[in-house]
């Protein structure tokens, strides 16, 4: 899930001003791309939700959004005074036209906090279907919400800890992550931190790596310091200390420590054994589900031949000399009635 940064705040919390003229390119690049499409709306207490077609998935976001409006903001300590609007795409090009921007293929999601807005596309149209929607809409909110907390100083954020914010905000962990930062591990190709701070890989399979890498670093930093340590953390960036800064004064340790324990743990908890036993589960899910597909073929089959012996039963009682009699004694009946 890709996240465009460009970000200031007021500080009210409200959705803040932009120069006029970049706000007016800005609305008619949006606008001309997508001209195409007829866009409809549905509105709630706090976002404004955009889509082409589908009213029901429209509505489905809203209930999500809504429902996490209240987690993420206490979460954070911070509230958006207006609404955060979010375009649902309905197909790849939809969403291509929406963000008008280079993006890499594997991205879902953008996230202008500058905008209060949100480009989704439906998972249904996307490559990876498995993605699901709730983490997809809860995870770009996080982003919006974020960036607008931390307004212009977002650009002091890593990348790294922008996305691993935004996982850990909307519980984004699925076992695909699990199994990127375990092989990533064992093979000992985890991406430098210093590299994930202003950009994640193109490539599919080392983003997965970034987005794992995100994730596992800021659980393993609450794990240590607290929730608390976090909300300091980026309350200070909010205030202008740059990232470092802020670290060390929510946490009392730099960087290159946190970075080096963080690595420590990680080769604790990742060891051969976790790939072995993840093998295993797989392997194990993967007899079961033949095993129960063999038992209810077999199952089937013993019916099949049951009937075929009960059919094969009655045609051997049949009496056929009493069903030829019948029939002379129609042909009779039939001709008497002619």
């Amino acid at each position: 899930m890709l996240s465009v940064v460009m970000s200031f705040s007021s500080d009210d919390g409200s959705p803040p001003a932009m120069n006029p003229i970049i706000a007016l390119l800005l609305t008619f690049v949006f606008v001309f791309s997508a001209r195409a499409e007829t866009w409809s709306s549905i509105e709630s207490e706090h976002f404004i939700v955009r889509f082409t077609e589908s009213i029901s998935s429209a509505q489905e976001i809203q209930d999500i959004a809504e429902s996490f409006y209240p987690q993420v903001t206490n979460d954070l300590g911070y509230s958006v005074k207006g609404k955060i609007t979010i375009w649902f795409c309905e197909s790849r090009k939809e969403f291509d036209r929406s963000v008008n921007a280079p993006i890499q293929d594997w991205a879902v999601g953008c996230a202008y906090p500058l905008q209060a807005r949100i480009v989704i596309l439906d998972p249904a149209f996307s490559e990876n279907r498995r993605i699901n929607l709730s983490h997809l809409v809860k995870h770009e909110i996080a982003h919006v919400i974020f960036g607008l907390y931390v307004g212009e100083n977002l650009k002091n954020v890593p990348r790294w800890f922008n996305e691993g914010v935004a996982m850990y905000l909307s519980d984004d962990w699925t076992y695909s992550h699990y199994w990127a930062i375990l092989t990533g591990t064992l093979s000992n190709s985890i991406i430098p931190l210093y590299r994930l701070s202003i950009d994640f890989p193109e490539m599919t399979s080392r983003a997965q790596i970034a987005y794992a890498q995100s994730y596992s670093v800021l659980t393993f930093m609450i794990k240590r310091y607290g929730n608390d340590a976090l909300k300091e953390c980026i309350r200070l960036i909010a205030e202008g200390k740059e990232f470092d800064e802020a670290l060390a004064g929510a946490t009392g340790a730099d960087m290159e420590w946190l970075e080096s324990r963080w690595l420590k743990d990680l080769k604790k908890r990742y060891k051969w054994v976790s790939l072995i036993s993840s093998w295993v589960i797989l392997w194990s899910v993967a007899i079961l589900i033949v095993f129960i597909a063999y038992s209810r073929r077999k199952i089937k089959n013993r019916r099949i031949i049951k009937q075929w012996k009960e059919e094969e039963k009655l045609w051997e009682d049949f009496d056929f000399s009493n069903d030829m009699q019948d029939k002379e004694t129609d042909s009779e009946d039939w001709t008497y009635r002619q």
